[in-house]
Order: C-alpha cells, then structure tokens, then sequence
C-alpha cells in the first residue's frame, strides 16, 4: 500500500493536531474539581496508559514498523519525560523535580514533536497514530499535574531543569557512542527529517551551537505563562 508524504501543516496535520489539543486540555478540565479520589485515580490512569505506550512502543517499531532497534529504547528526551512524569504520578512523595522536568522536557520537546513531526508519512501509515498517541498522553499528564493537582515550576526550577538537561546530554551523547548508528537520542547525532527548526542549523555535532541555546530559550519561554501571572497577580495585590 502505498502512503502520501506527510505535510506539516497540511489539512491533515492541522485537524490532528486540534483533536489533540481538545484531549490535552479538555480531559484535565473535565476532572479538574472532581474529588481527591477521582483525581488520584485519574492519574493513575494516566501513568497506565503511558506505562503501556512506553512498553509496547519498541516492540511493534521493531517488529511491525520495521525499524532498528538501535533507536527505540527509552532514551529519546520525551520517553524521559514520560517515565518522569509516571514516577511522579504514582510515587508517594515524589521529587518536584520529576515533575518539572516532565513539564520542560514535555512542553519543549513534546510540542515541537506535535507541530514538527518526524514522519515520513501521512495517515492512515501505521506510525501516524502512535507517535501522536504518544506525544499527547505525555501533555496530557503534564496538564493533569497543573490543572487538576496545581502544581505548577518557580523561576528556580528552570535552572534546575537546565542543570539536570546538560547532564543527561553528556550521558546520552554517550549512549548514541555505544550503541552505534542509527542511534540518535535527542538528535545529538544527526538532524530528523526535514521541516524542523535544526535544517537551519550546521550539521551535526555543530548543530548543538544553535540547538542548545533554543532547548534553553524554549525552556524560559514555557515559563513565561508563570511568570506573567505572578507579576499581573503581585499588581493586583498591590493595587487592592
């Protein structure tokens, strides 16, 4: 069977991407003043279904897509991101910066996977609903952790955030070392397929001049919503 080359932003992509976006924020506002049971076990939920997304994933890439194996373990920032924010969901207690992680890694990396996909083709190819699966049941949990639970990064969380990316970066150039082509967690070692932001960017490994700057320019930009509400809710303090 033969499949259409995906289009970003074709009629395609964009009615995705609306569907999308009505379960990332619908589905939290739904639940968001239901009772402390309710929500715990919506995350729970939540995490299930992530859990079962992140282990099925590698197989049926492996062994129905056809894909090498090489690029299909849990290395990629949005696998990261996702079993952050499952640890999150289902630890008692669990470290805050599992869930601001989640939110940066998430946010960054999982929006700019929605609006810039790495396919090659159009639906109905078999990778076309699981990548958009994926990538929105990740939002879904970070806007579940905000929406129904309230948690939400302070500005110090950002630099956490940061410090805790650039370790992991020298810890998965190294992976990609290891395990050899065609690996290429976080595209540290070659770009995705054109229409992203990196086909404007050296090749690789110098596309990191350009790349590390945005990852950290996105990552203050996902704060900004934060940032403006505490400066219009500080005036308005101050004004009463």
């Amino acid at each position: 069977m033969s499949y259409s080359a995906f289009q970003i932003f074709g009629s395609q992509h964009l009615i995705t991407l609306l569907i999308c976006l009505i379960a990332i924020i619908g589905i939290p506002l739904l639940l968001r003043n239901k009772s402390n049971s309710t929500s715990i076990l919506g995350a729970k939920i939540t995490a299930g279904l992530m859990i079962l997304h992140e282990v099925t994933q590698p197989f049926y890439d492996v062994y129905l897509f056809g894909l090498p194996w090489q690029g299909e373990l849990p290395f990629h920032m949005c696998d990261m991101s996702a079993i952050a924010i499952i640890i999150f969901f289902l630890k008692d207690n669990a470290p805050k910066l599992l869930f601001n992680c989640a939110y940066f890694w998430g946010i960054c990396g999982a929006t700019m996977a929605l609006l810039t996909p790495d396919l090659e083709f159009g639906f109905p190819h078999r990778e076309y609903f699981p990548f958009f699966w994926g990538h929105s049941l990740l939002l879904l949990a970070v806007f579940y952790a905000m929406l129904v639970f309230k948690h939400r990064p302070q500005l110090a969380d950002v630099h956490k955030v940061i410090g805790t990316t650039f370790v992991l970066l020298l810890i998965v150039f190294v992976i990609n070392k290891i395990i050899g082509p065609p690996a290429n967690y976080w595209y540290l070692a070659a770009r995705p397929v054109e229409g992203t932001l990196m086909d404007y960017f050296p090749d690789p490994p110098f596309h990191l001049i350009g790349t590390i700057p945005l990852a950290i320019t996105l990552f203050y930009i996902a704060y900004l919503p934060f940032l403006i509400k505490d400066l219009f809710s500080k005036k308005t303090t101050s004004e009463t």
